[in-house]
């Protein structure tokens, strides 16, 4: 565990609703798919293009991060989002 943000160093598994704010794009309900200190891993039902800058709002938290790629999953697209600051 990083004891500054409480979560893995490894991603894990997670299940939970989340919001996502990406600048330039609608705002997105998306499912938490993976979680850890540097990363999150989503599935929403639209692209998000790599390089954009994205609030991810779960409860009442709110992280930052850039999404890295974004990929076909089904009918919906796995977004990978890098943590920042």
């Amino acid at each position: 565990m990083n004891a500054k943000n409480h979560l893995p160093e490894e991603p894990v598994r997670s299940k939970g609703e989340a919001t996502l704010l990406p600048q330039g794009y609608p705002e997105l309900s998306a499912t938490v798919h993976h979680i850890s200190a540097s990363g999150i891993g989503v599935v929403a039902p639209r692209v998000v293009s790599p390089g954009t800058a994205v609030d991810i709002h779960i409860h009442s938290h709110t992280a930052h991060g850039t999404v890295q790629s974004c990929r076909p999953e089904g009918e919906a697209f796995y977004v990978a989002i890098a943590l920042t600051g």
